[in-house]
């Protein structure tokens, strides 16, 4: 038996990490079980660790505990396995780098460019340049850098790294992120030449659905030390400073993250200046994440729309960047707008994207107009946000361009030019966190199969650093779109170092009081992500992610780490329970236990003919808060269990029974609920608010909901996860695949059939195409079609549940614990299963005949 997939707090061979007590992750490869292990660690050849033959199957979570690390050490470290026989397996290798630990290891100053910004005011790309020599042989060579911006830094012209974006998007108020670079391999002998460029970002530049700008500060900075190790053993320091040349004369006139790019190829950065020292107060800490990375590239096909108008499509709905190669004469341009659709009519539209903000700044009072629909109050000229545009200026000469500081939400681009061009020379190149795909699935009906791509899709759309909802008008970290979909996403990639780096986000932006801003990190806008920050399915992500990332990646630390962050939350409901009518609380001997107060968002997005049609203060939404307190103190109670926390556990039981009980006397004092809006149907049944007679009889009112609908879709953001595991549980496995199979609007197949590659913000498709939320159906082809679900620790339950149209389905999902496999197929009245379990793994097997089977690893076939 053998180690693979050796990693570090769940990254592989990571530089520049913070965990001094790091934990080691592996898979197993030969053999059934793991009898033993044996790990040993080494700094500078020197053992610093050696845990001897331990007798355990474990191989996730398993911490470091040798000798105390400090920065920049390498570890290296070796792993050795027993199968259950005792027989010994072959060393498997890995390392790990401790990054930059206190304020003392940095000696590099920060830096900006020359010049003091002014209000209405945006600014080019500042460049920066460092020459140097080498003399000696390097042995070893860092770069840690960050910026209040965004950087993106070469050596003797060769960009360094692959990470877009950096150093990626916090709380600049809280936290700032940098990143270590190898390059030990880039440096010449002799001369070398250090360029950085800085913009503006999510720092300063436009941020949220309103675009607003200079939301942290309104000088952009700079932060880099270059440590170079020579092979005699001294070290030396380039660190940022004021001999840093600088200028803002580049190429670059003009970045902005949702706005776009100007790009002059003609200038060429004169570095006549230099830098001016700056101040910032928060000391970087590593970004402990995987890196912001290009991945998948398209090419273009040129269209002509009705009217006469060139547009680019490249076939994809992504988040990403556009690049081409281009000869003109000096000055010409070419000019790019970007969008997700084409309109009815043919023609290339912003629309459904874009609102309204002044061409100059305002203040809290603008603002206040902008969030409450009132932008035409405002005084001078408004313009639309995000813009999406490229600007291009040619040289003279073969010019070759790539976005570098600003990335777009689109499919297509309409194309402005006075150069003739070829669409083959333009590629647009989708950006993303880079997360392993651990997920697959792929049936007999093509248009679930595009259902599951263009989640997976969506999924990469918004997954830059932050769970964003979209890519286009506001791409902004909702907490709601991210507790919604974490299970599916668990199961498309590997998000454990992503959402591990999210949740710090989450703790920076907890009040006082409990609550959290109901996107994260902070955007500006505080009177609308402040207020409704604590609308349950929103404000409980701070509790359910936390919960699921534990049952996923069995991560117990995870909820140590974040506990305090979890249960002042919990506290904070529980602050503010009963109603606000004082008779109605009177009246009612749950009131205790009902929730109500605050702002909430309710269902959010149902179809057009349920959705509520006011929002803010004055509506109340009791029957979503209270059975979402229920919900939450559940979870809170089994955390606190889990935690050995008693009394806590003691006083969540006692608000989750509650709960119950006053939901319970609030909605079904009837017995039931009649209406056909499924989500007062799936609510109850899926938070766990009913059983006995009211669930079977809630059970047999939602199923009729669905056939008065023709089993299309009704329910909106928080429901529609719950939808069809509902209709499972209550033995209609049926039904809910006529729902996941129907192609009638409104429906999940109905926007596979309007040619949609990303899933919809919204039923109608008005609005973002490119939205994940609804997306979260797909966790039930994994859980449900295929049946496949951790168990704990090395361990799954697998119980397919084949129906509707489907003749087979294959669906594959690599778990921290190894991969797991489940395939059927129907051949006549046979049903034929395949399942593949990983090495030392177990499974319960359980197939649609109720036959039951304990297996260990290994691959199995059954026939029924």
């Amino acid at each position: 038996m053998k180690a693979i997939n050796l990693r570090t707090e769940y990254l592989t061979r990571p530089i520049g990490i913070s965990n001094t007590t790091p934990r080691f992750y592996w898979n197993c490869d030969g053999g059934e079980r793991q009898g033993a292990y044996q790990i040993v660690a080494k700094r500078d050849g020197a053992g610093i660790w050696n845990s001897g033959v331990v007798s355990s199957d474990q191989m996730t979570h398993v911490q470091y505990g040798g000798e105390q690390l400090k920065s920049r050490d390498r570890i290296e470290w070796s792993l050795k396995l027993w199968d259950e026989k005792g027989t010994e397996g072959e060393w498997a290798t890995s390392w790990f780098e401790i990054g930059l630990l206190g304020a003392d290891d940095w000696s590099a100053k920060w830096i900006s460019g020359d010049y003091t910004p002014k209000k209405n005011m945006r600014y080019p790309v500042d460049c920066f340049q460092k020459e140097f020599q080498v003399e000696k042989e390097v042995s070893k060579a860092r770069l840690y850098i960050t910026a209040c911006g965004l950087y993106e830094a070469k050596l003797n012209g060769e960009k360094i790294g692959d990470f877009c974006l950096a150093p990626g998007c916090t709380d600049y108020r809280c936290r700032l992120q940098y990143q270590t670079y190898d390059m030990t391999g880039m440096l010449g002998k002799g001369r070398n030449c250090l360029e950085i460029q800085l913009a503006d970002g999510w720092y300063r530049g436009s941020i949220g659905c309103f675009g607003f700008t200079n939301v942290f500060g309104r000088q952009t900075k700079l932060l880099a030390q270059l440590e170079l190790t020579y092979i005699d053993g001294t070290r030396e320091i380039i660190g940022s400073d004021e001999s840093f040349r600088w200028s803002n004369d580049g190429p670059m006139r003009f970045a902005d993250l949702k706005d776009g790019e100007i790009y002059d190829a003609s200038y060429v950065p004169s570095y006549s200046g230099r830098a001016r020292l700056a101040k910032e107060e928060i000391l970087p800490s590593a970004s402990n994440n995987v890196a912001v990375k290009e991945h998948e590239t398209f090419t273009a096909e040129l269209i002509t729309t009705p009217s006469g108008k060139k547009v680019l499509d490249f076939g994809q709905n992504i988040a990403g960047f556009i690049a081409f190669k281009i000869k003109g004469k000096k000055g010409q341009k070419i000019k790019l707008r970007c969008g997700e659709i084409l309109d009815e009519k043919g023609e290339f539209t912003q629309a459904n994207m874009q609102a309204k903000r002044p061409v100059k700044e305002v203040g809290k009072i603008g603002q206040i107009l902008l969030i409450t629909g009132n932008e035409k109050k405002l005084k001078g000229e408004l313009q639309p946000t995000p813009k999406q545009e490229i600007e291009f200026i040619c040289s003279g000469g073969e010019d070759t361009y790539q976005m570098s500081f600003s990335v777009f939400g689109f499919r297509y681009a309409e194309l402005l030019s006075e150069v003739s061009l070829d669409p083959s020379a333009f590629k647009a190149i989708a950006v993303y966190s880079g997360m392993e795909q651990t997920g697959s699935f792929e049936c007999s009906n093509q248009g679930i199969n595009q259902l599951f791509e263009n989640t997976l899709w969506s999924m990469k759309g918004n997954f830059l650093d932050l769970p964003t909802d979209c890519p286009t008008r506001e791409r902004l970290g909702w907490t709601g779109d991210a507790q919604i979909f974490f299970n599916t996403a668990a199961y498309l990639m590997d998000v454990s170092a992503f959402f591990r780096k999210w949740l710090n986000d989450v703790k920076d932006s907890q009040f006082k009081n409990g609550k959290s801003s109901a996107v994260i990190p902070y955007a500006g806008a505080s009177m609308l992500y402040d207020n409704t920050g604590g609308s349950v399915g929103w404000g409980d992500a701070v509790v359910l992610i936390p919960y699921r990332f534990w049952k996923c990646y069995g991560d117990r630390d995870i909820l140590t780490q974040f506990y305090g962050v979890m249960r002042k939350y919990a506290m904070y409901m529980i602050g503010n329970t009963g109603h606000k009518d004082k008779k109605k609380g009177k009246a009612n001997p749950y009131n205790k236990y009902v929730y109500e107060k605050g702002m909430h968002l309710g269902e959010w997005l149902e179809p057009e003919e349920f959705r509520d049609t006011k929002v803010g203060m004055s509506v109340l939404h009791t029957e979503v808060c209270t059975a979402f307190l229920h919900y939450t103190m559940t979870h809170m109670a089994e955390i606190a269990q889990e935690l050995g926390k008693t009394e806590d556990e003691a006083l969540f039981r006692e608000y989750a029974k509650g709960a119950k009980k006053a939901y319970d006397f609030l909605f079904l004092q009837k017995g039931t609920v009649d209406t056909d809006r499924q989500s007062k149907l799936v609510r109850p049944l899926a938070l766990g608010l009913v059983d006995g007679e009211k669930q079977k009889n809630l059970e047999k009112r939602l199923i009729q909901a669905m056939e008065n609908r023709n089993y299309s879709i009704g329910t909106g953001f928080l429901s529609t996860p719950f939808v069809l595991p509902v209709l499972t549980q209550a033995g209609r496995a049926d039904v809910a695949y006529r729902m996941l199979e129907n192609g009638e609007a409104p429906s999940w197949l109905a926007e596979v059939k309007a040619g949609a590659t990303t899933i919809w913000e919204d039923w109608e498709g008005k609005l973002s195409q490119n939205h994940y939320s609804p997306g979260a159906v797909c966790e039930w082809l994994f859980n449900t079609v295929g049946g496949i679900r951790p168990a704990g620790e090395n361990c799954f339950e697998i119980k397919p549940v084949p129906g509707g149209s489907l003749s087979y389905a294959k669906v594959e999902y690599k778990s921290i614990y190894g991969k797991v496999a489940s395939k059927w197929s129907i051949n006549g009245t046979a049903m034929d299963f395949i399942f593949e379990i990983p090495a030392n793994t177990k499974a319960r097997i359980e197939l649609p005949d109720g036959a039951v089977y304990q297996v260990g690893s290994g691959k199995y076939q059954f026939t029924i």
